[in-house]
């Protein structure tokens, strides 16, 4: 358990406020709406209003990440967000595709959703005319994977975001300041096992400890790719979930964890770490827990 030297920063984004010393604010939890061919909205709305019930009960802030493949599919997804998610709640957008990238960042903005969006990402493999999108239609916050080829241990992470460690021509640090994006995250990028998985949570420290600024990652991608719990189906499926304590130990403040079908067990998880780490800060480092903490919900 953790407390940083370096002013950390907290950020607010719509209704949730992240970042921050371990112990003051909770986990903020990620889950992702992988829509496979055409959306299904009415299973999308259900899972949604699941998870923001669990999020009442516990304390820990939720944010639904869409991801969106197609071009053809924009649209519907940003109607059904519209309609969705509460105004004063942010979202987040998963796109990997370029072109696709481009579109919706414009037609978010043609919608004035930007100011409650989270960009998912910022990574390496950004193109030249993303910039530019980034630049004319800005959202509110953007996510910086520091994911590094040549380097995955957290000293490398820091090269890539400070300097673009000669694959990319600038550090995503910089990229993301002259794009004028008001609030970043850090996400520490999670590898399959055997490529120096585990880095990405030994960086969640070192990163808060050199910037400051909220950092979390998608740890479950490493259970997902670990093959050999292949031969424990129903146990994997825990192990999925539970992995993201991870992330709070390490003094990390966000964590993708997944489908949104899980958060009915990833929520209650997160938040007894979120609690027995409130308990020991509180009493060593003297960091008292936001009043929506799930110490503080949870133990009236």
């Amino acid at each position: 358990m953790f407390s940083f030297t370096k002013n950390q920063k907290i950020i607010q984004i719509g209704n949730i406020r992240l970042g921050g010393q371990p112990g003051n604010l909770p986990t903020v939890l990620m889950g992702g709406l992988f829509f496979s061919g055409v959306p299904d909205f009415a299973i999308a709305k259900k899972a949604i209003e699941d998870m923001y019930t669990v999020s009442e009960k516990t304390g820990n802030p939720a944010i639904a990440d869409f991801f969106i493949k197609k071009n053809n599919y924009i649209d519907d997804i940003l109607a059904f967000i519209s309609s969705t998610i509460p105004n004063e709640s942010p979202f987040s957008i998963d796109v990997t595709d370029p072109e696709v990238k481009i579109n919706v960042l414009k037609k978010l903005d043609e919608q004035d959703l930007l100011k409650r969006t989270i960009y998912n990402s910022i990574h390496v493999g950004l193109t030249d005319d993303e910039i530019v999108a980034l630049q004319n239609h800005c959202p509110q916050a953007a996510i910086l994977v520091a994911f590094n080829p040549k380097d995955t241990s957290p000293d490398g992470k820091i090269e890539v975001l400070e300097t673009g460690a000669h694959v990319t021509p600038k550090g995503l640090l910089r990229v993301a300041e002259e794009c004028n994006i008001p609030h970043l995250l850090i996400d520490t990028a999670a590898l399959a096992p055997g490529q120096n998985s585990g880095a990405s949570i030994a960086a969640l420290p070192v990163i808060k400890e050199e910037y400051g600024l909220p950092a979390g990652c998608s740890i479950h991608n490493v259970v997902e790719k670990s093959t050999w719990l292949n031969q424990f189906p129903n146990e994997k499926r825990i192990v999925d979930c539970a992995s993201n304590i991870n992330i709070n130990l390490f003094g990390g403040d966000f964590a993708i964890f997944g489908s949104i079908k899980h958060a009915k067990t990833v929520f209650p998880i997160i938040s007894w770490q979120d609690i027995l780490i409130s308990e020991y800060t509180e009493h060593y480092f003297g960091i008292t827990p936001d009043e929506k903490h799930p110490r503080r919900i949870l133990f009236q």
